[in-house]
C-alpha cells in the first residue's frame, strides 16, 4: 500500500525528518552523499525489515547515536508503522502497537526495488535473479513461502545425505524434494508468464524499438533447472552418480533462471550498461505491473539514481514508462532532471530537494 508520510530518526546522515509522500510519483534529488538513497532505503525497510546497500543494519545507525527510528502512515488504512534498531538488540517491528515479524511487513507494505544491483540484472548472477522473482512471488501467492522454506529444508537434508555418503537416505529424500520442487517452480513459472506478458504490453506501449534494436530480437525464457523432458524427480534419479561424486544436488528449482538471448547469444555479452539498465528497469516494471492487474496489490515502486548512465533519448522513454505505472512512484537522482513541462504531463508528481530536507 502506498506510504502517505514517513519519519526518519539517527538513520544514516539524517537526524530527524519527516516526509509527505504522493500517491503517485515522488521524485528525490540532490549531490552524492546528501541522503538521496538513505531516503529510498528507508521505504525499502518498511517492506522488508532489511537493506538493500547493507546487510549491517546496526551500521544504518547515525554516528555517535544509540538506535535509529522509523515510522511510516498509510493514510489508506490508517495504518502506522514503526522499526527501531539498537546497536546492541535485534530490530523492532511494530505495526498499529503491536510487535510483527518482519517476514510480515512485506505483506502489509509491499514494494519493488530498483537499484545498482538490479541495473545489471542480465549480467548478474542466476541466484540474483531468482531472489528478484521470488520475492514479487512471496508478495503475490500466499502458499509460495511454505513451499519454498519447505523445499530448500529438504534440499539441506538431501545435500547432508550426499556429504556422508549415505546413499539409502537419499531415496527417502526425493520423493518430499521432488514435489516441494515441482509446486515452487510452478510458481514461479506461472508468474514469469504472466511478467513476460506486461513486459510485452509495456514493450508495444513504447516502442523503444526507435531507440535500441535489440529488442527485436531477444527472447527471454525461464529456466526451471532440470530438464523439460523429465520429471523432476526423475531428474534426481538420473543425476545420482553426479550429486553423489559431486556431494551436492545438482538439478532442482534452485538452479533455475531466466535467459535472455539476443540472436541466440547471451544478452550480457551484447548489451551496453545502459541498455541493460533500460532493459532491467523495464523487466522489473513488468513484475510490477503482474503485482497490479493479475494480483490486485499496490506496491511501491522504488528506483534509486535512474539518470546515470542514461542518455537523453533513454530517459525520455523512462519519461514516458512513468505514465504507465499507477502505483505510488519513489525514485532518485543527483540532478533536477523533472522540468515544470514535463511534471505537467503527471497528475500527482511531488518534487524534493534533498538538501533542504533536513
Amino acid at each position: 500500500m502506498p506510504l502517505t508520510e514517513i519519519s526518519i530518526n539517527n538513520f544514516r546522515c539524517f537526524e530527524g525528518i519527516v516526509i509527505s509522500l504522493s500517491p503517485g510519483i515522488n521524485f528525490f534529488y540532490g549531490a552524492n552523499g546528501s541522503g538521496k538513497t538513505s531516503i529510498l532505503e528507508a521505504v525499502f525497510i518498511f517492506s522488508s525489515g532489511k537493506s538493500f546497500k547493507s546487510s549491517n543494519l546496526a551500521s544504518l545507525i547515525k554516528h555517535n547515536t544509540n538506535n535509529f527510528m522509523l515510522k511510516a502512515y498509510d493514510g489508506k488504512r490508517g495504518y502506522i508503522a514503526e522499526i527501531k534498531k539498537d546497536k546492541n538488540k535485534s530490530i523492532s517491528v511494530e505495526l498499529n502497537n503491536n510487535k510483527i515479524v518482519t517476514s510480515k511487513l512485506i505483506k502489509e507494505f509491499p514494494c519493488t526495488p530498483i537499484h545498482n544491483n538490479t541495473f545489471s540484472f542480465a549480467d548478474a548472477s542466476p541466484d540474483f535473479r531468482r531472489k528478484l522473482l521470488d520475492r514479487s512471488i512471496f508478495i503475490a501467492e500466499e502458499e509460495f513461502s511454505k513451499t519454498w522454506f519447505s523445499y530448500h529444508r529438504a534440499l539441506k537434508q538431501r545435500n547432508h545425505m550426499l556429504k556422508n555418503n549415505r546413499i539409502s537416505d537419499i531415496y527417502a529424500w526425493n520423493n518430499k524434494l521432488s514435489k516441494d520442487g515441482e509446486m515452487l517452480s510452478k510458481f514461479r513459472n506461472n508468474f514469469f508468464d504472466k511478467t513476460l506478458q506486461e513486459f510485452k504490453i509495456l514493450l508495444k506501449r513504447l516502442e523503444p524499438n526507435n531507440i535500441f534494436d535489440f529488442f527485436e530480437s531477444i527472447s527471454i525464457n525461464f529456466s526451471q533447472g532440470w530438464s523439460e523432458e523429465n520429471t523432476l524427480i526423475q531428474s534426481l534419479e538420473k543425476n545420482e552418480q553426479k550429486d553423489l561424486q559431486r556431494k551436492t544436488t545438482t538439478k532442482g528449482p534452485h538452479k533455475s533462471d531466466i535467459k535472455f538471448l539476443i540472436n541466440e547469444i547471451d544478452a550480457r555479452q551484447i548489451l551496453s550498461r545502459g541498455e541493460q539498465k533500460f532493459f532491467s528497469i523495464l523487466w522489473s516494471c513488468a513484475q510490477h505491473e503482474v503485482l497490479k492487474k493479475h494480483y490486485q496489490i499496490e506496491a511501491s515502486l522504488i528506483i534509486d539514481d535512474i539518470r546515470s548512465e542514461l542518455d537523453d533519448r533513454v530517459f525520455s522513454l523512462f519519461v514516458e514508462l512513468l505514465k504507465h505505472i499507477e502505483n505510488q512512484i519513489i525514485f532518485s537522482c543527483i540532478e533536477d532532471c523533472f522540468s515544470s513541462k514535463i511534471i505537467e504531463n503527471f497528475k500527482e508528481f511531488k518534487k524534493f530537494h534533498v538538501e533542504q530536507l533536513g
